[in-house]
């Protein structure tokens, strides 16, 4: 039989071929971590993976991701949106840059409800962008703020990569979600900090806004949004108080979007239902999908043996982990320049994780270090869904703008990375003190 370390080599090097040549990454995955399983054990090895794949789909913590879905769909056609940009706008049009600010304050908002970050990029994004391009925004400073804020979804809870990576390494849910926070509304102050530091250093990416509001228009603002605050304290109050799990707290969550879509927004009719559902069950079954190829191909790096390889060369290495964990955050940035995130996650998770552990790190603070580097490949060329996303909703912008006005999200997001590295207690302390 040929040695397991080449038939692993080949079924990476053709799962790169095959992402090269554009086949879609489930199909990528499967494709690949079936043609490896060939090699190291036949047809028996073949055999086994039904079973395996149905009894990962079936886990608990994946039953919440579908809701967390259908929620954000649910707000997505409601015009809460336009209402958190609205409200953002009347708080921060007196400083640099405001419009900016105000998109990244929405996308924080949005993602504190939704968890998926091509969700709050369209929802923002349709209305912000456009309205910056009209009051003589740069495209570039523009686009940019909306696609790299998008990804805030990703970290502020409740997100879709925290149940995805709780799935395969059994880590709390809740746990995760409460790590995520503080670290997402540092990376969003960071963005907003930026954004006017930029905008006042240099006034022609964003002029300055002549629109005045009094304190009452602001107080009211926030009273039409108080829906969406209500429902975030819905869902997070829920699951940290401990009244229900996060799974729980997703189905309260998505019937909560309903009411508000509904009673608030009047925005129920049959055409928006269907679009909601419609939109939900493709999201969905594109995540499970993916999940289940990624799980084909883990259950041959597996039995590979190769997370216990790089476990073994990892604690080999005559260096100080915090060198071995800058060099895996350098590796994974660049991974995440070709592969999309729920992909690398799900790949990269049972390989690093053990190594992770036996360097002493804990891997719930591992968790949220891994989901900052996710949003860097959300919004990298050429794979980043955030940056088509942005093309999608404002057709008139040019691609070029829209990857030059992300470069300094990209340096941001890796800055967060250095600080979380130095200081782990960023997502560890919130964790601790709720359990």
């Amino acid at each position: 039989m040929v040695a397991d370390g080449l038939v692993v080599t080949l079924a990476v090097v053709l799962l790169l071929v095959l992402i090269a040549l554009r086949t879609p990454i489930f199909v990528a995955l499967a494709v690949a971590g079936v043609a490896g399983l060939l090699g190291l054990g036949g047809f028996t090895a073949v055999e086994l993976v039904p079973l395996a794949l149905v009894s990962q789909l079936q886990e608990y913590a994946l039953v919440a991701a579908p809701l967390y879905i259908l929620l954000g769909e649910a707000l997505a056609v409601s015009g809460l949106g336009r209402d958190l940009f609205r409200a953002a706008h009347r708080w921060f049009n007196r400083v640099p840059g405001g419009l900016g600010a105000s998109a990244v304050g929405a996308s924080t908002v949005f993602g504190a409800m939704s968890g998926v970050s091509i969700s709050s990029v369209a929802v923002i994004g349709r209305m912000a962008v456009p309205e910056m391009l009209e009051r003589g925004y740069k495209p570039g400073f523009a686009s940019g703020a909306v696609a790299a804020s998008g990804a805030l979804a990703m970290l502020i809870p409740p997100s879709l990569m925290f149940i995805l990576y709780s799935s395969i390494t059994g880590e709390s849910v809740a746990d995760l979600f409460a790590g995520g926070l503080l670290p997402g509304l540092v990376l969003s102050a960071m963005m907003i900090v930026y954004i006017v530091v930029r905008a006042k250093l240099a006034p022609e990416n964003a002029p300055v806004d002549p629109d005045r509001f009094t304190w009452r228009e602001r107080i009211v603002a926030i009273g039409r949004i108080s829906p969406a605050l209500l429902l975030i304290l819905l869902v997070l109050g829920s699951i940290y108080t401990g009244i229900a799990t996060p799974t729980e707290a997703a189905a309260v969550g998505a019937l909560a979007a309903f009411g508000v879509t509904g009673a608030i927004y009047h925005k129920l009719g049959w055409s928006n239902l269907k679009r909601i559902f419609v939109s939900t069950a493709q999201v969905t079954a594109a995540v499970l999908a993916i999940v289940g190829a990624a799980f084909v191909f883990t259950q041959m790096l597996v039995l590979a043996r190769v997370p216990d390889a790089f476990t073994g060369f990892i604690v080999g290495l005559d260096v100080p982990p915090t060198v071995i964990m800058i060099g895996i955050m350098i590796v994974l940035v660049l991974l995440g320049c070709l592969v999309d995130a729920a992909s690398l996650l799900l790949v990269v998770t049972p390989i690093l994780v053990p190594a992770i552990e036996e360097l002493g790190y804990d891997p719930l603070w591992f968790g949220v270090l891994l989901v900052v580097n996710l949003e860097i490949a959300v919004i990298t060329p050429p794979v980043g869904l955030n940056l088509y996303t942005m093309k999608s909703v404002v057709p008139e912008l040019d691609l070029a703008d829209i990857f030059r006005g992300i470069a300094p999200y990209v340096a941001i997001e890796g800055l967060l990375l250095a600080i979380m590295i130095a200081f782990p207690q960023l997502a560890t302390w919130l964790p601790g003190l709720l359990s």
